[in-house]
Formats: structure tokens, sequence, C-alpha cells
């Protein structure tokens, strides 16, 4: 996983050296608090997160163990983040695309 990230960050660097991109590892009780906190200290402009539609089955079995579904983080960072923040997913792999989460917009599909 760690390699895909760094592969991206270079492509980056080597596109558009002018942008900063920095990859955290962060340790946390909760995943949306601890993404918004390093964030603030980051001082970032721009907080791209990466959604995952989940299985009913996996989702019924999330909320009968009364644990938290990843995208309760995500919409966590979305709402209580100081900077813009997208939430990608990929909508299916029949169709194609993007569906793209902000505050303003939820689940807008990007054909690209």
């Amino acid at each position: 996983m760690y390699e895909r990230l760094y592969s991206m960050k270079k492509n980056i660097q080597v596109k558009r050296p002018e942008v900063k991109v920095e990859i955290e590892v962060r340790q946390g009780k909760e995943k949306g608090p601890t993404i918004v906190e390093v964030a603030k200290q980051e001082r970032a402009s721009l907080l791209v997160l990466g959604q995952r539609k989940q299985s009913m089955i996996r989702r019924i079995r999330t909320m009968w163990a009364g644990k938290r579904s990843q995208s309760r983080a995500v919409d966590y960072c979305i709402q209580n983040a100081n900077c813009m923040t997208i939430a990608v997913r990929r909508k299916n792999k029949r169709h194609g695309g993007y569906l793209i989460t902000t505050k303003r917009h939820k689940n807008f599909w990007l054909l690209a």
C-alpha cells in the first residue's frame, strides 16, 4: 500500500514540482479526529481521502459489532477539517468514473 502512495507522490512531484505532497501515517483511537488534527498541524490546504463502498453484509456486521465505519471517519473529516476536503470513490468497474464528495456535493459523478 505504501509503495503505491509513494509512487503517486513521486509522479506528482515530477509533473507539478510546485505542489507539496505529504504522506502521514498516524495511530489514534478515532480516525476522523486524528486526521483532522494532523491536517491542522500541517496547515494542509487540501485533504484528499479515499473511500470504498462496503458490501451490505459488511455494513450490517459493522452495525451489529457497534464499530464505526470508515465512511463515518471520512464524513467527519469533510465536515470538520479547516481545509478543502475531498473524498474519492470509484463508481464501478463497468461504467467507470469516480464519485466525489465534498461539503457541498455528495456522490458527484466525475467521468474521468
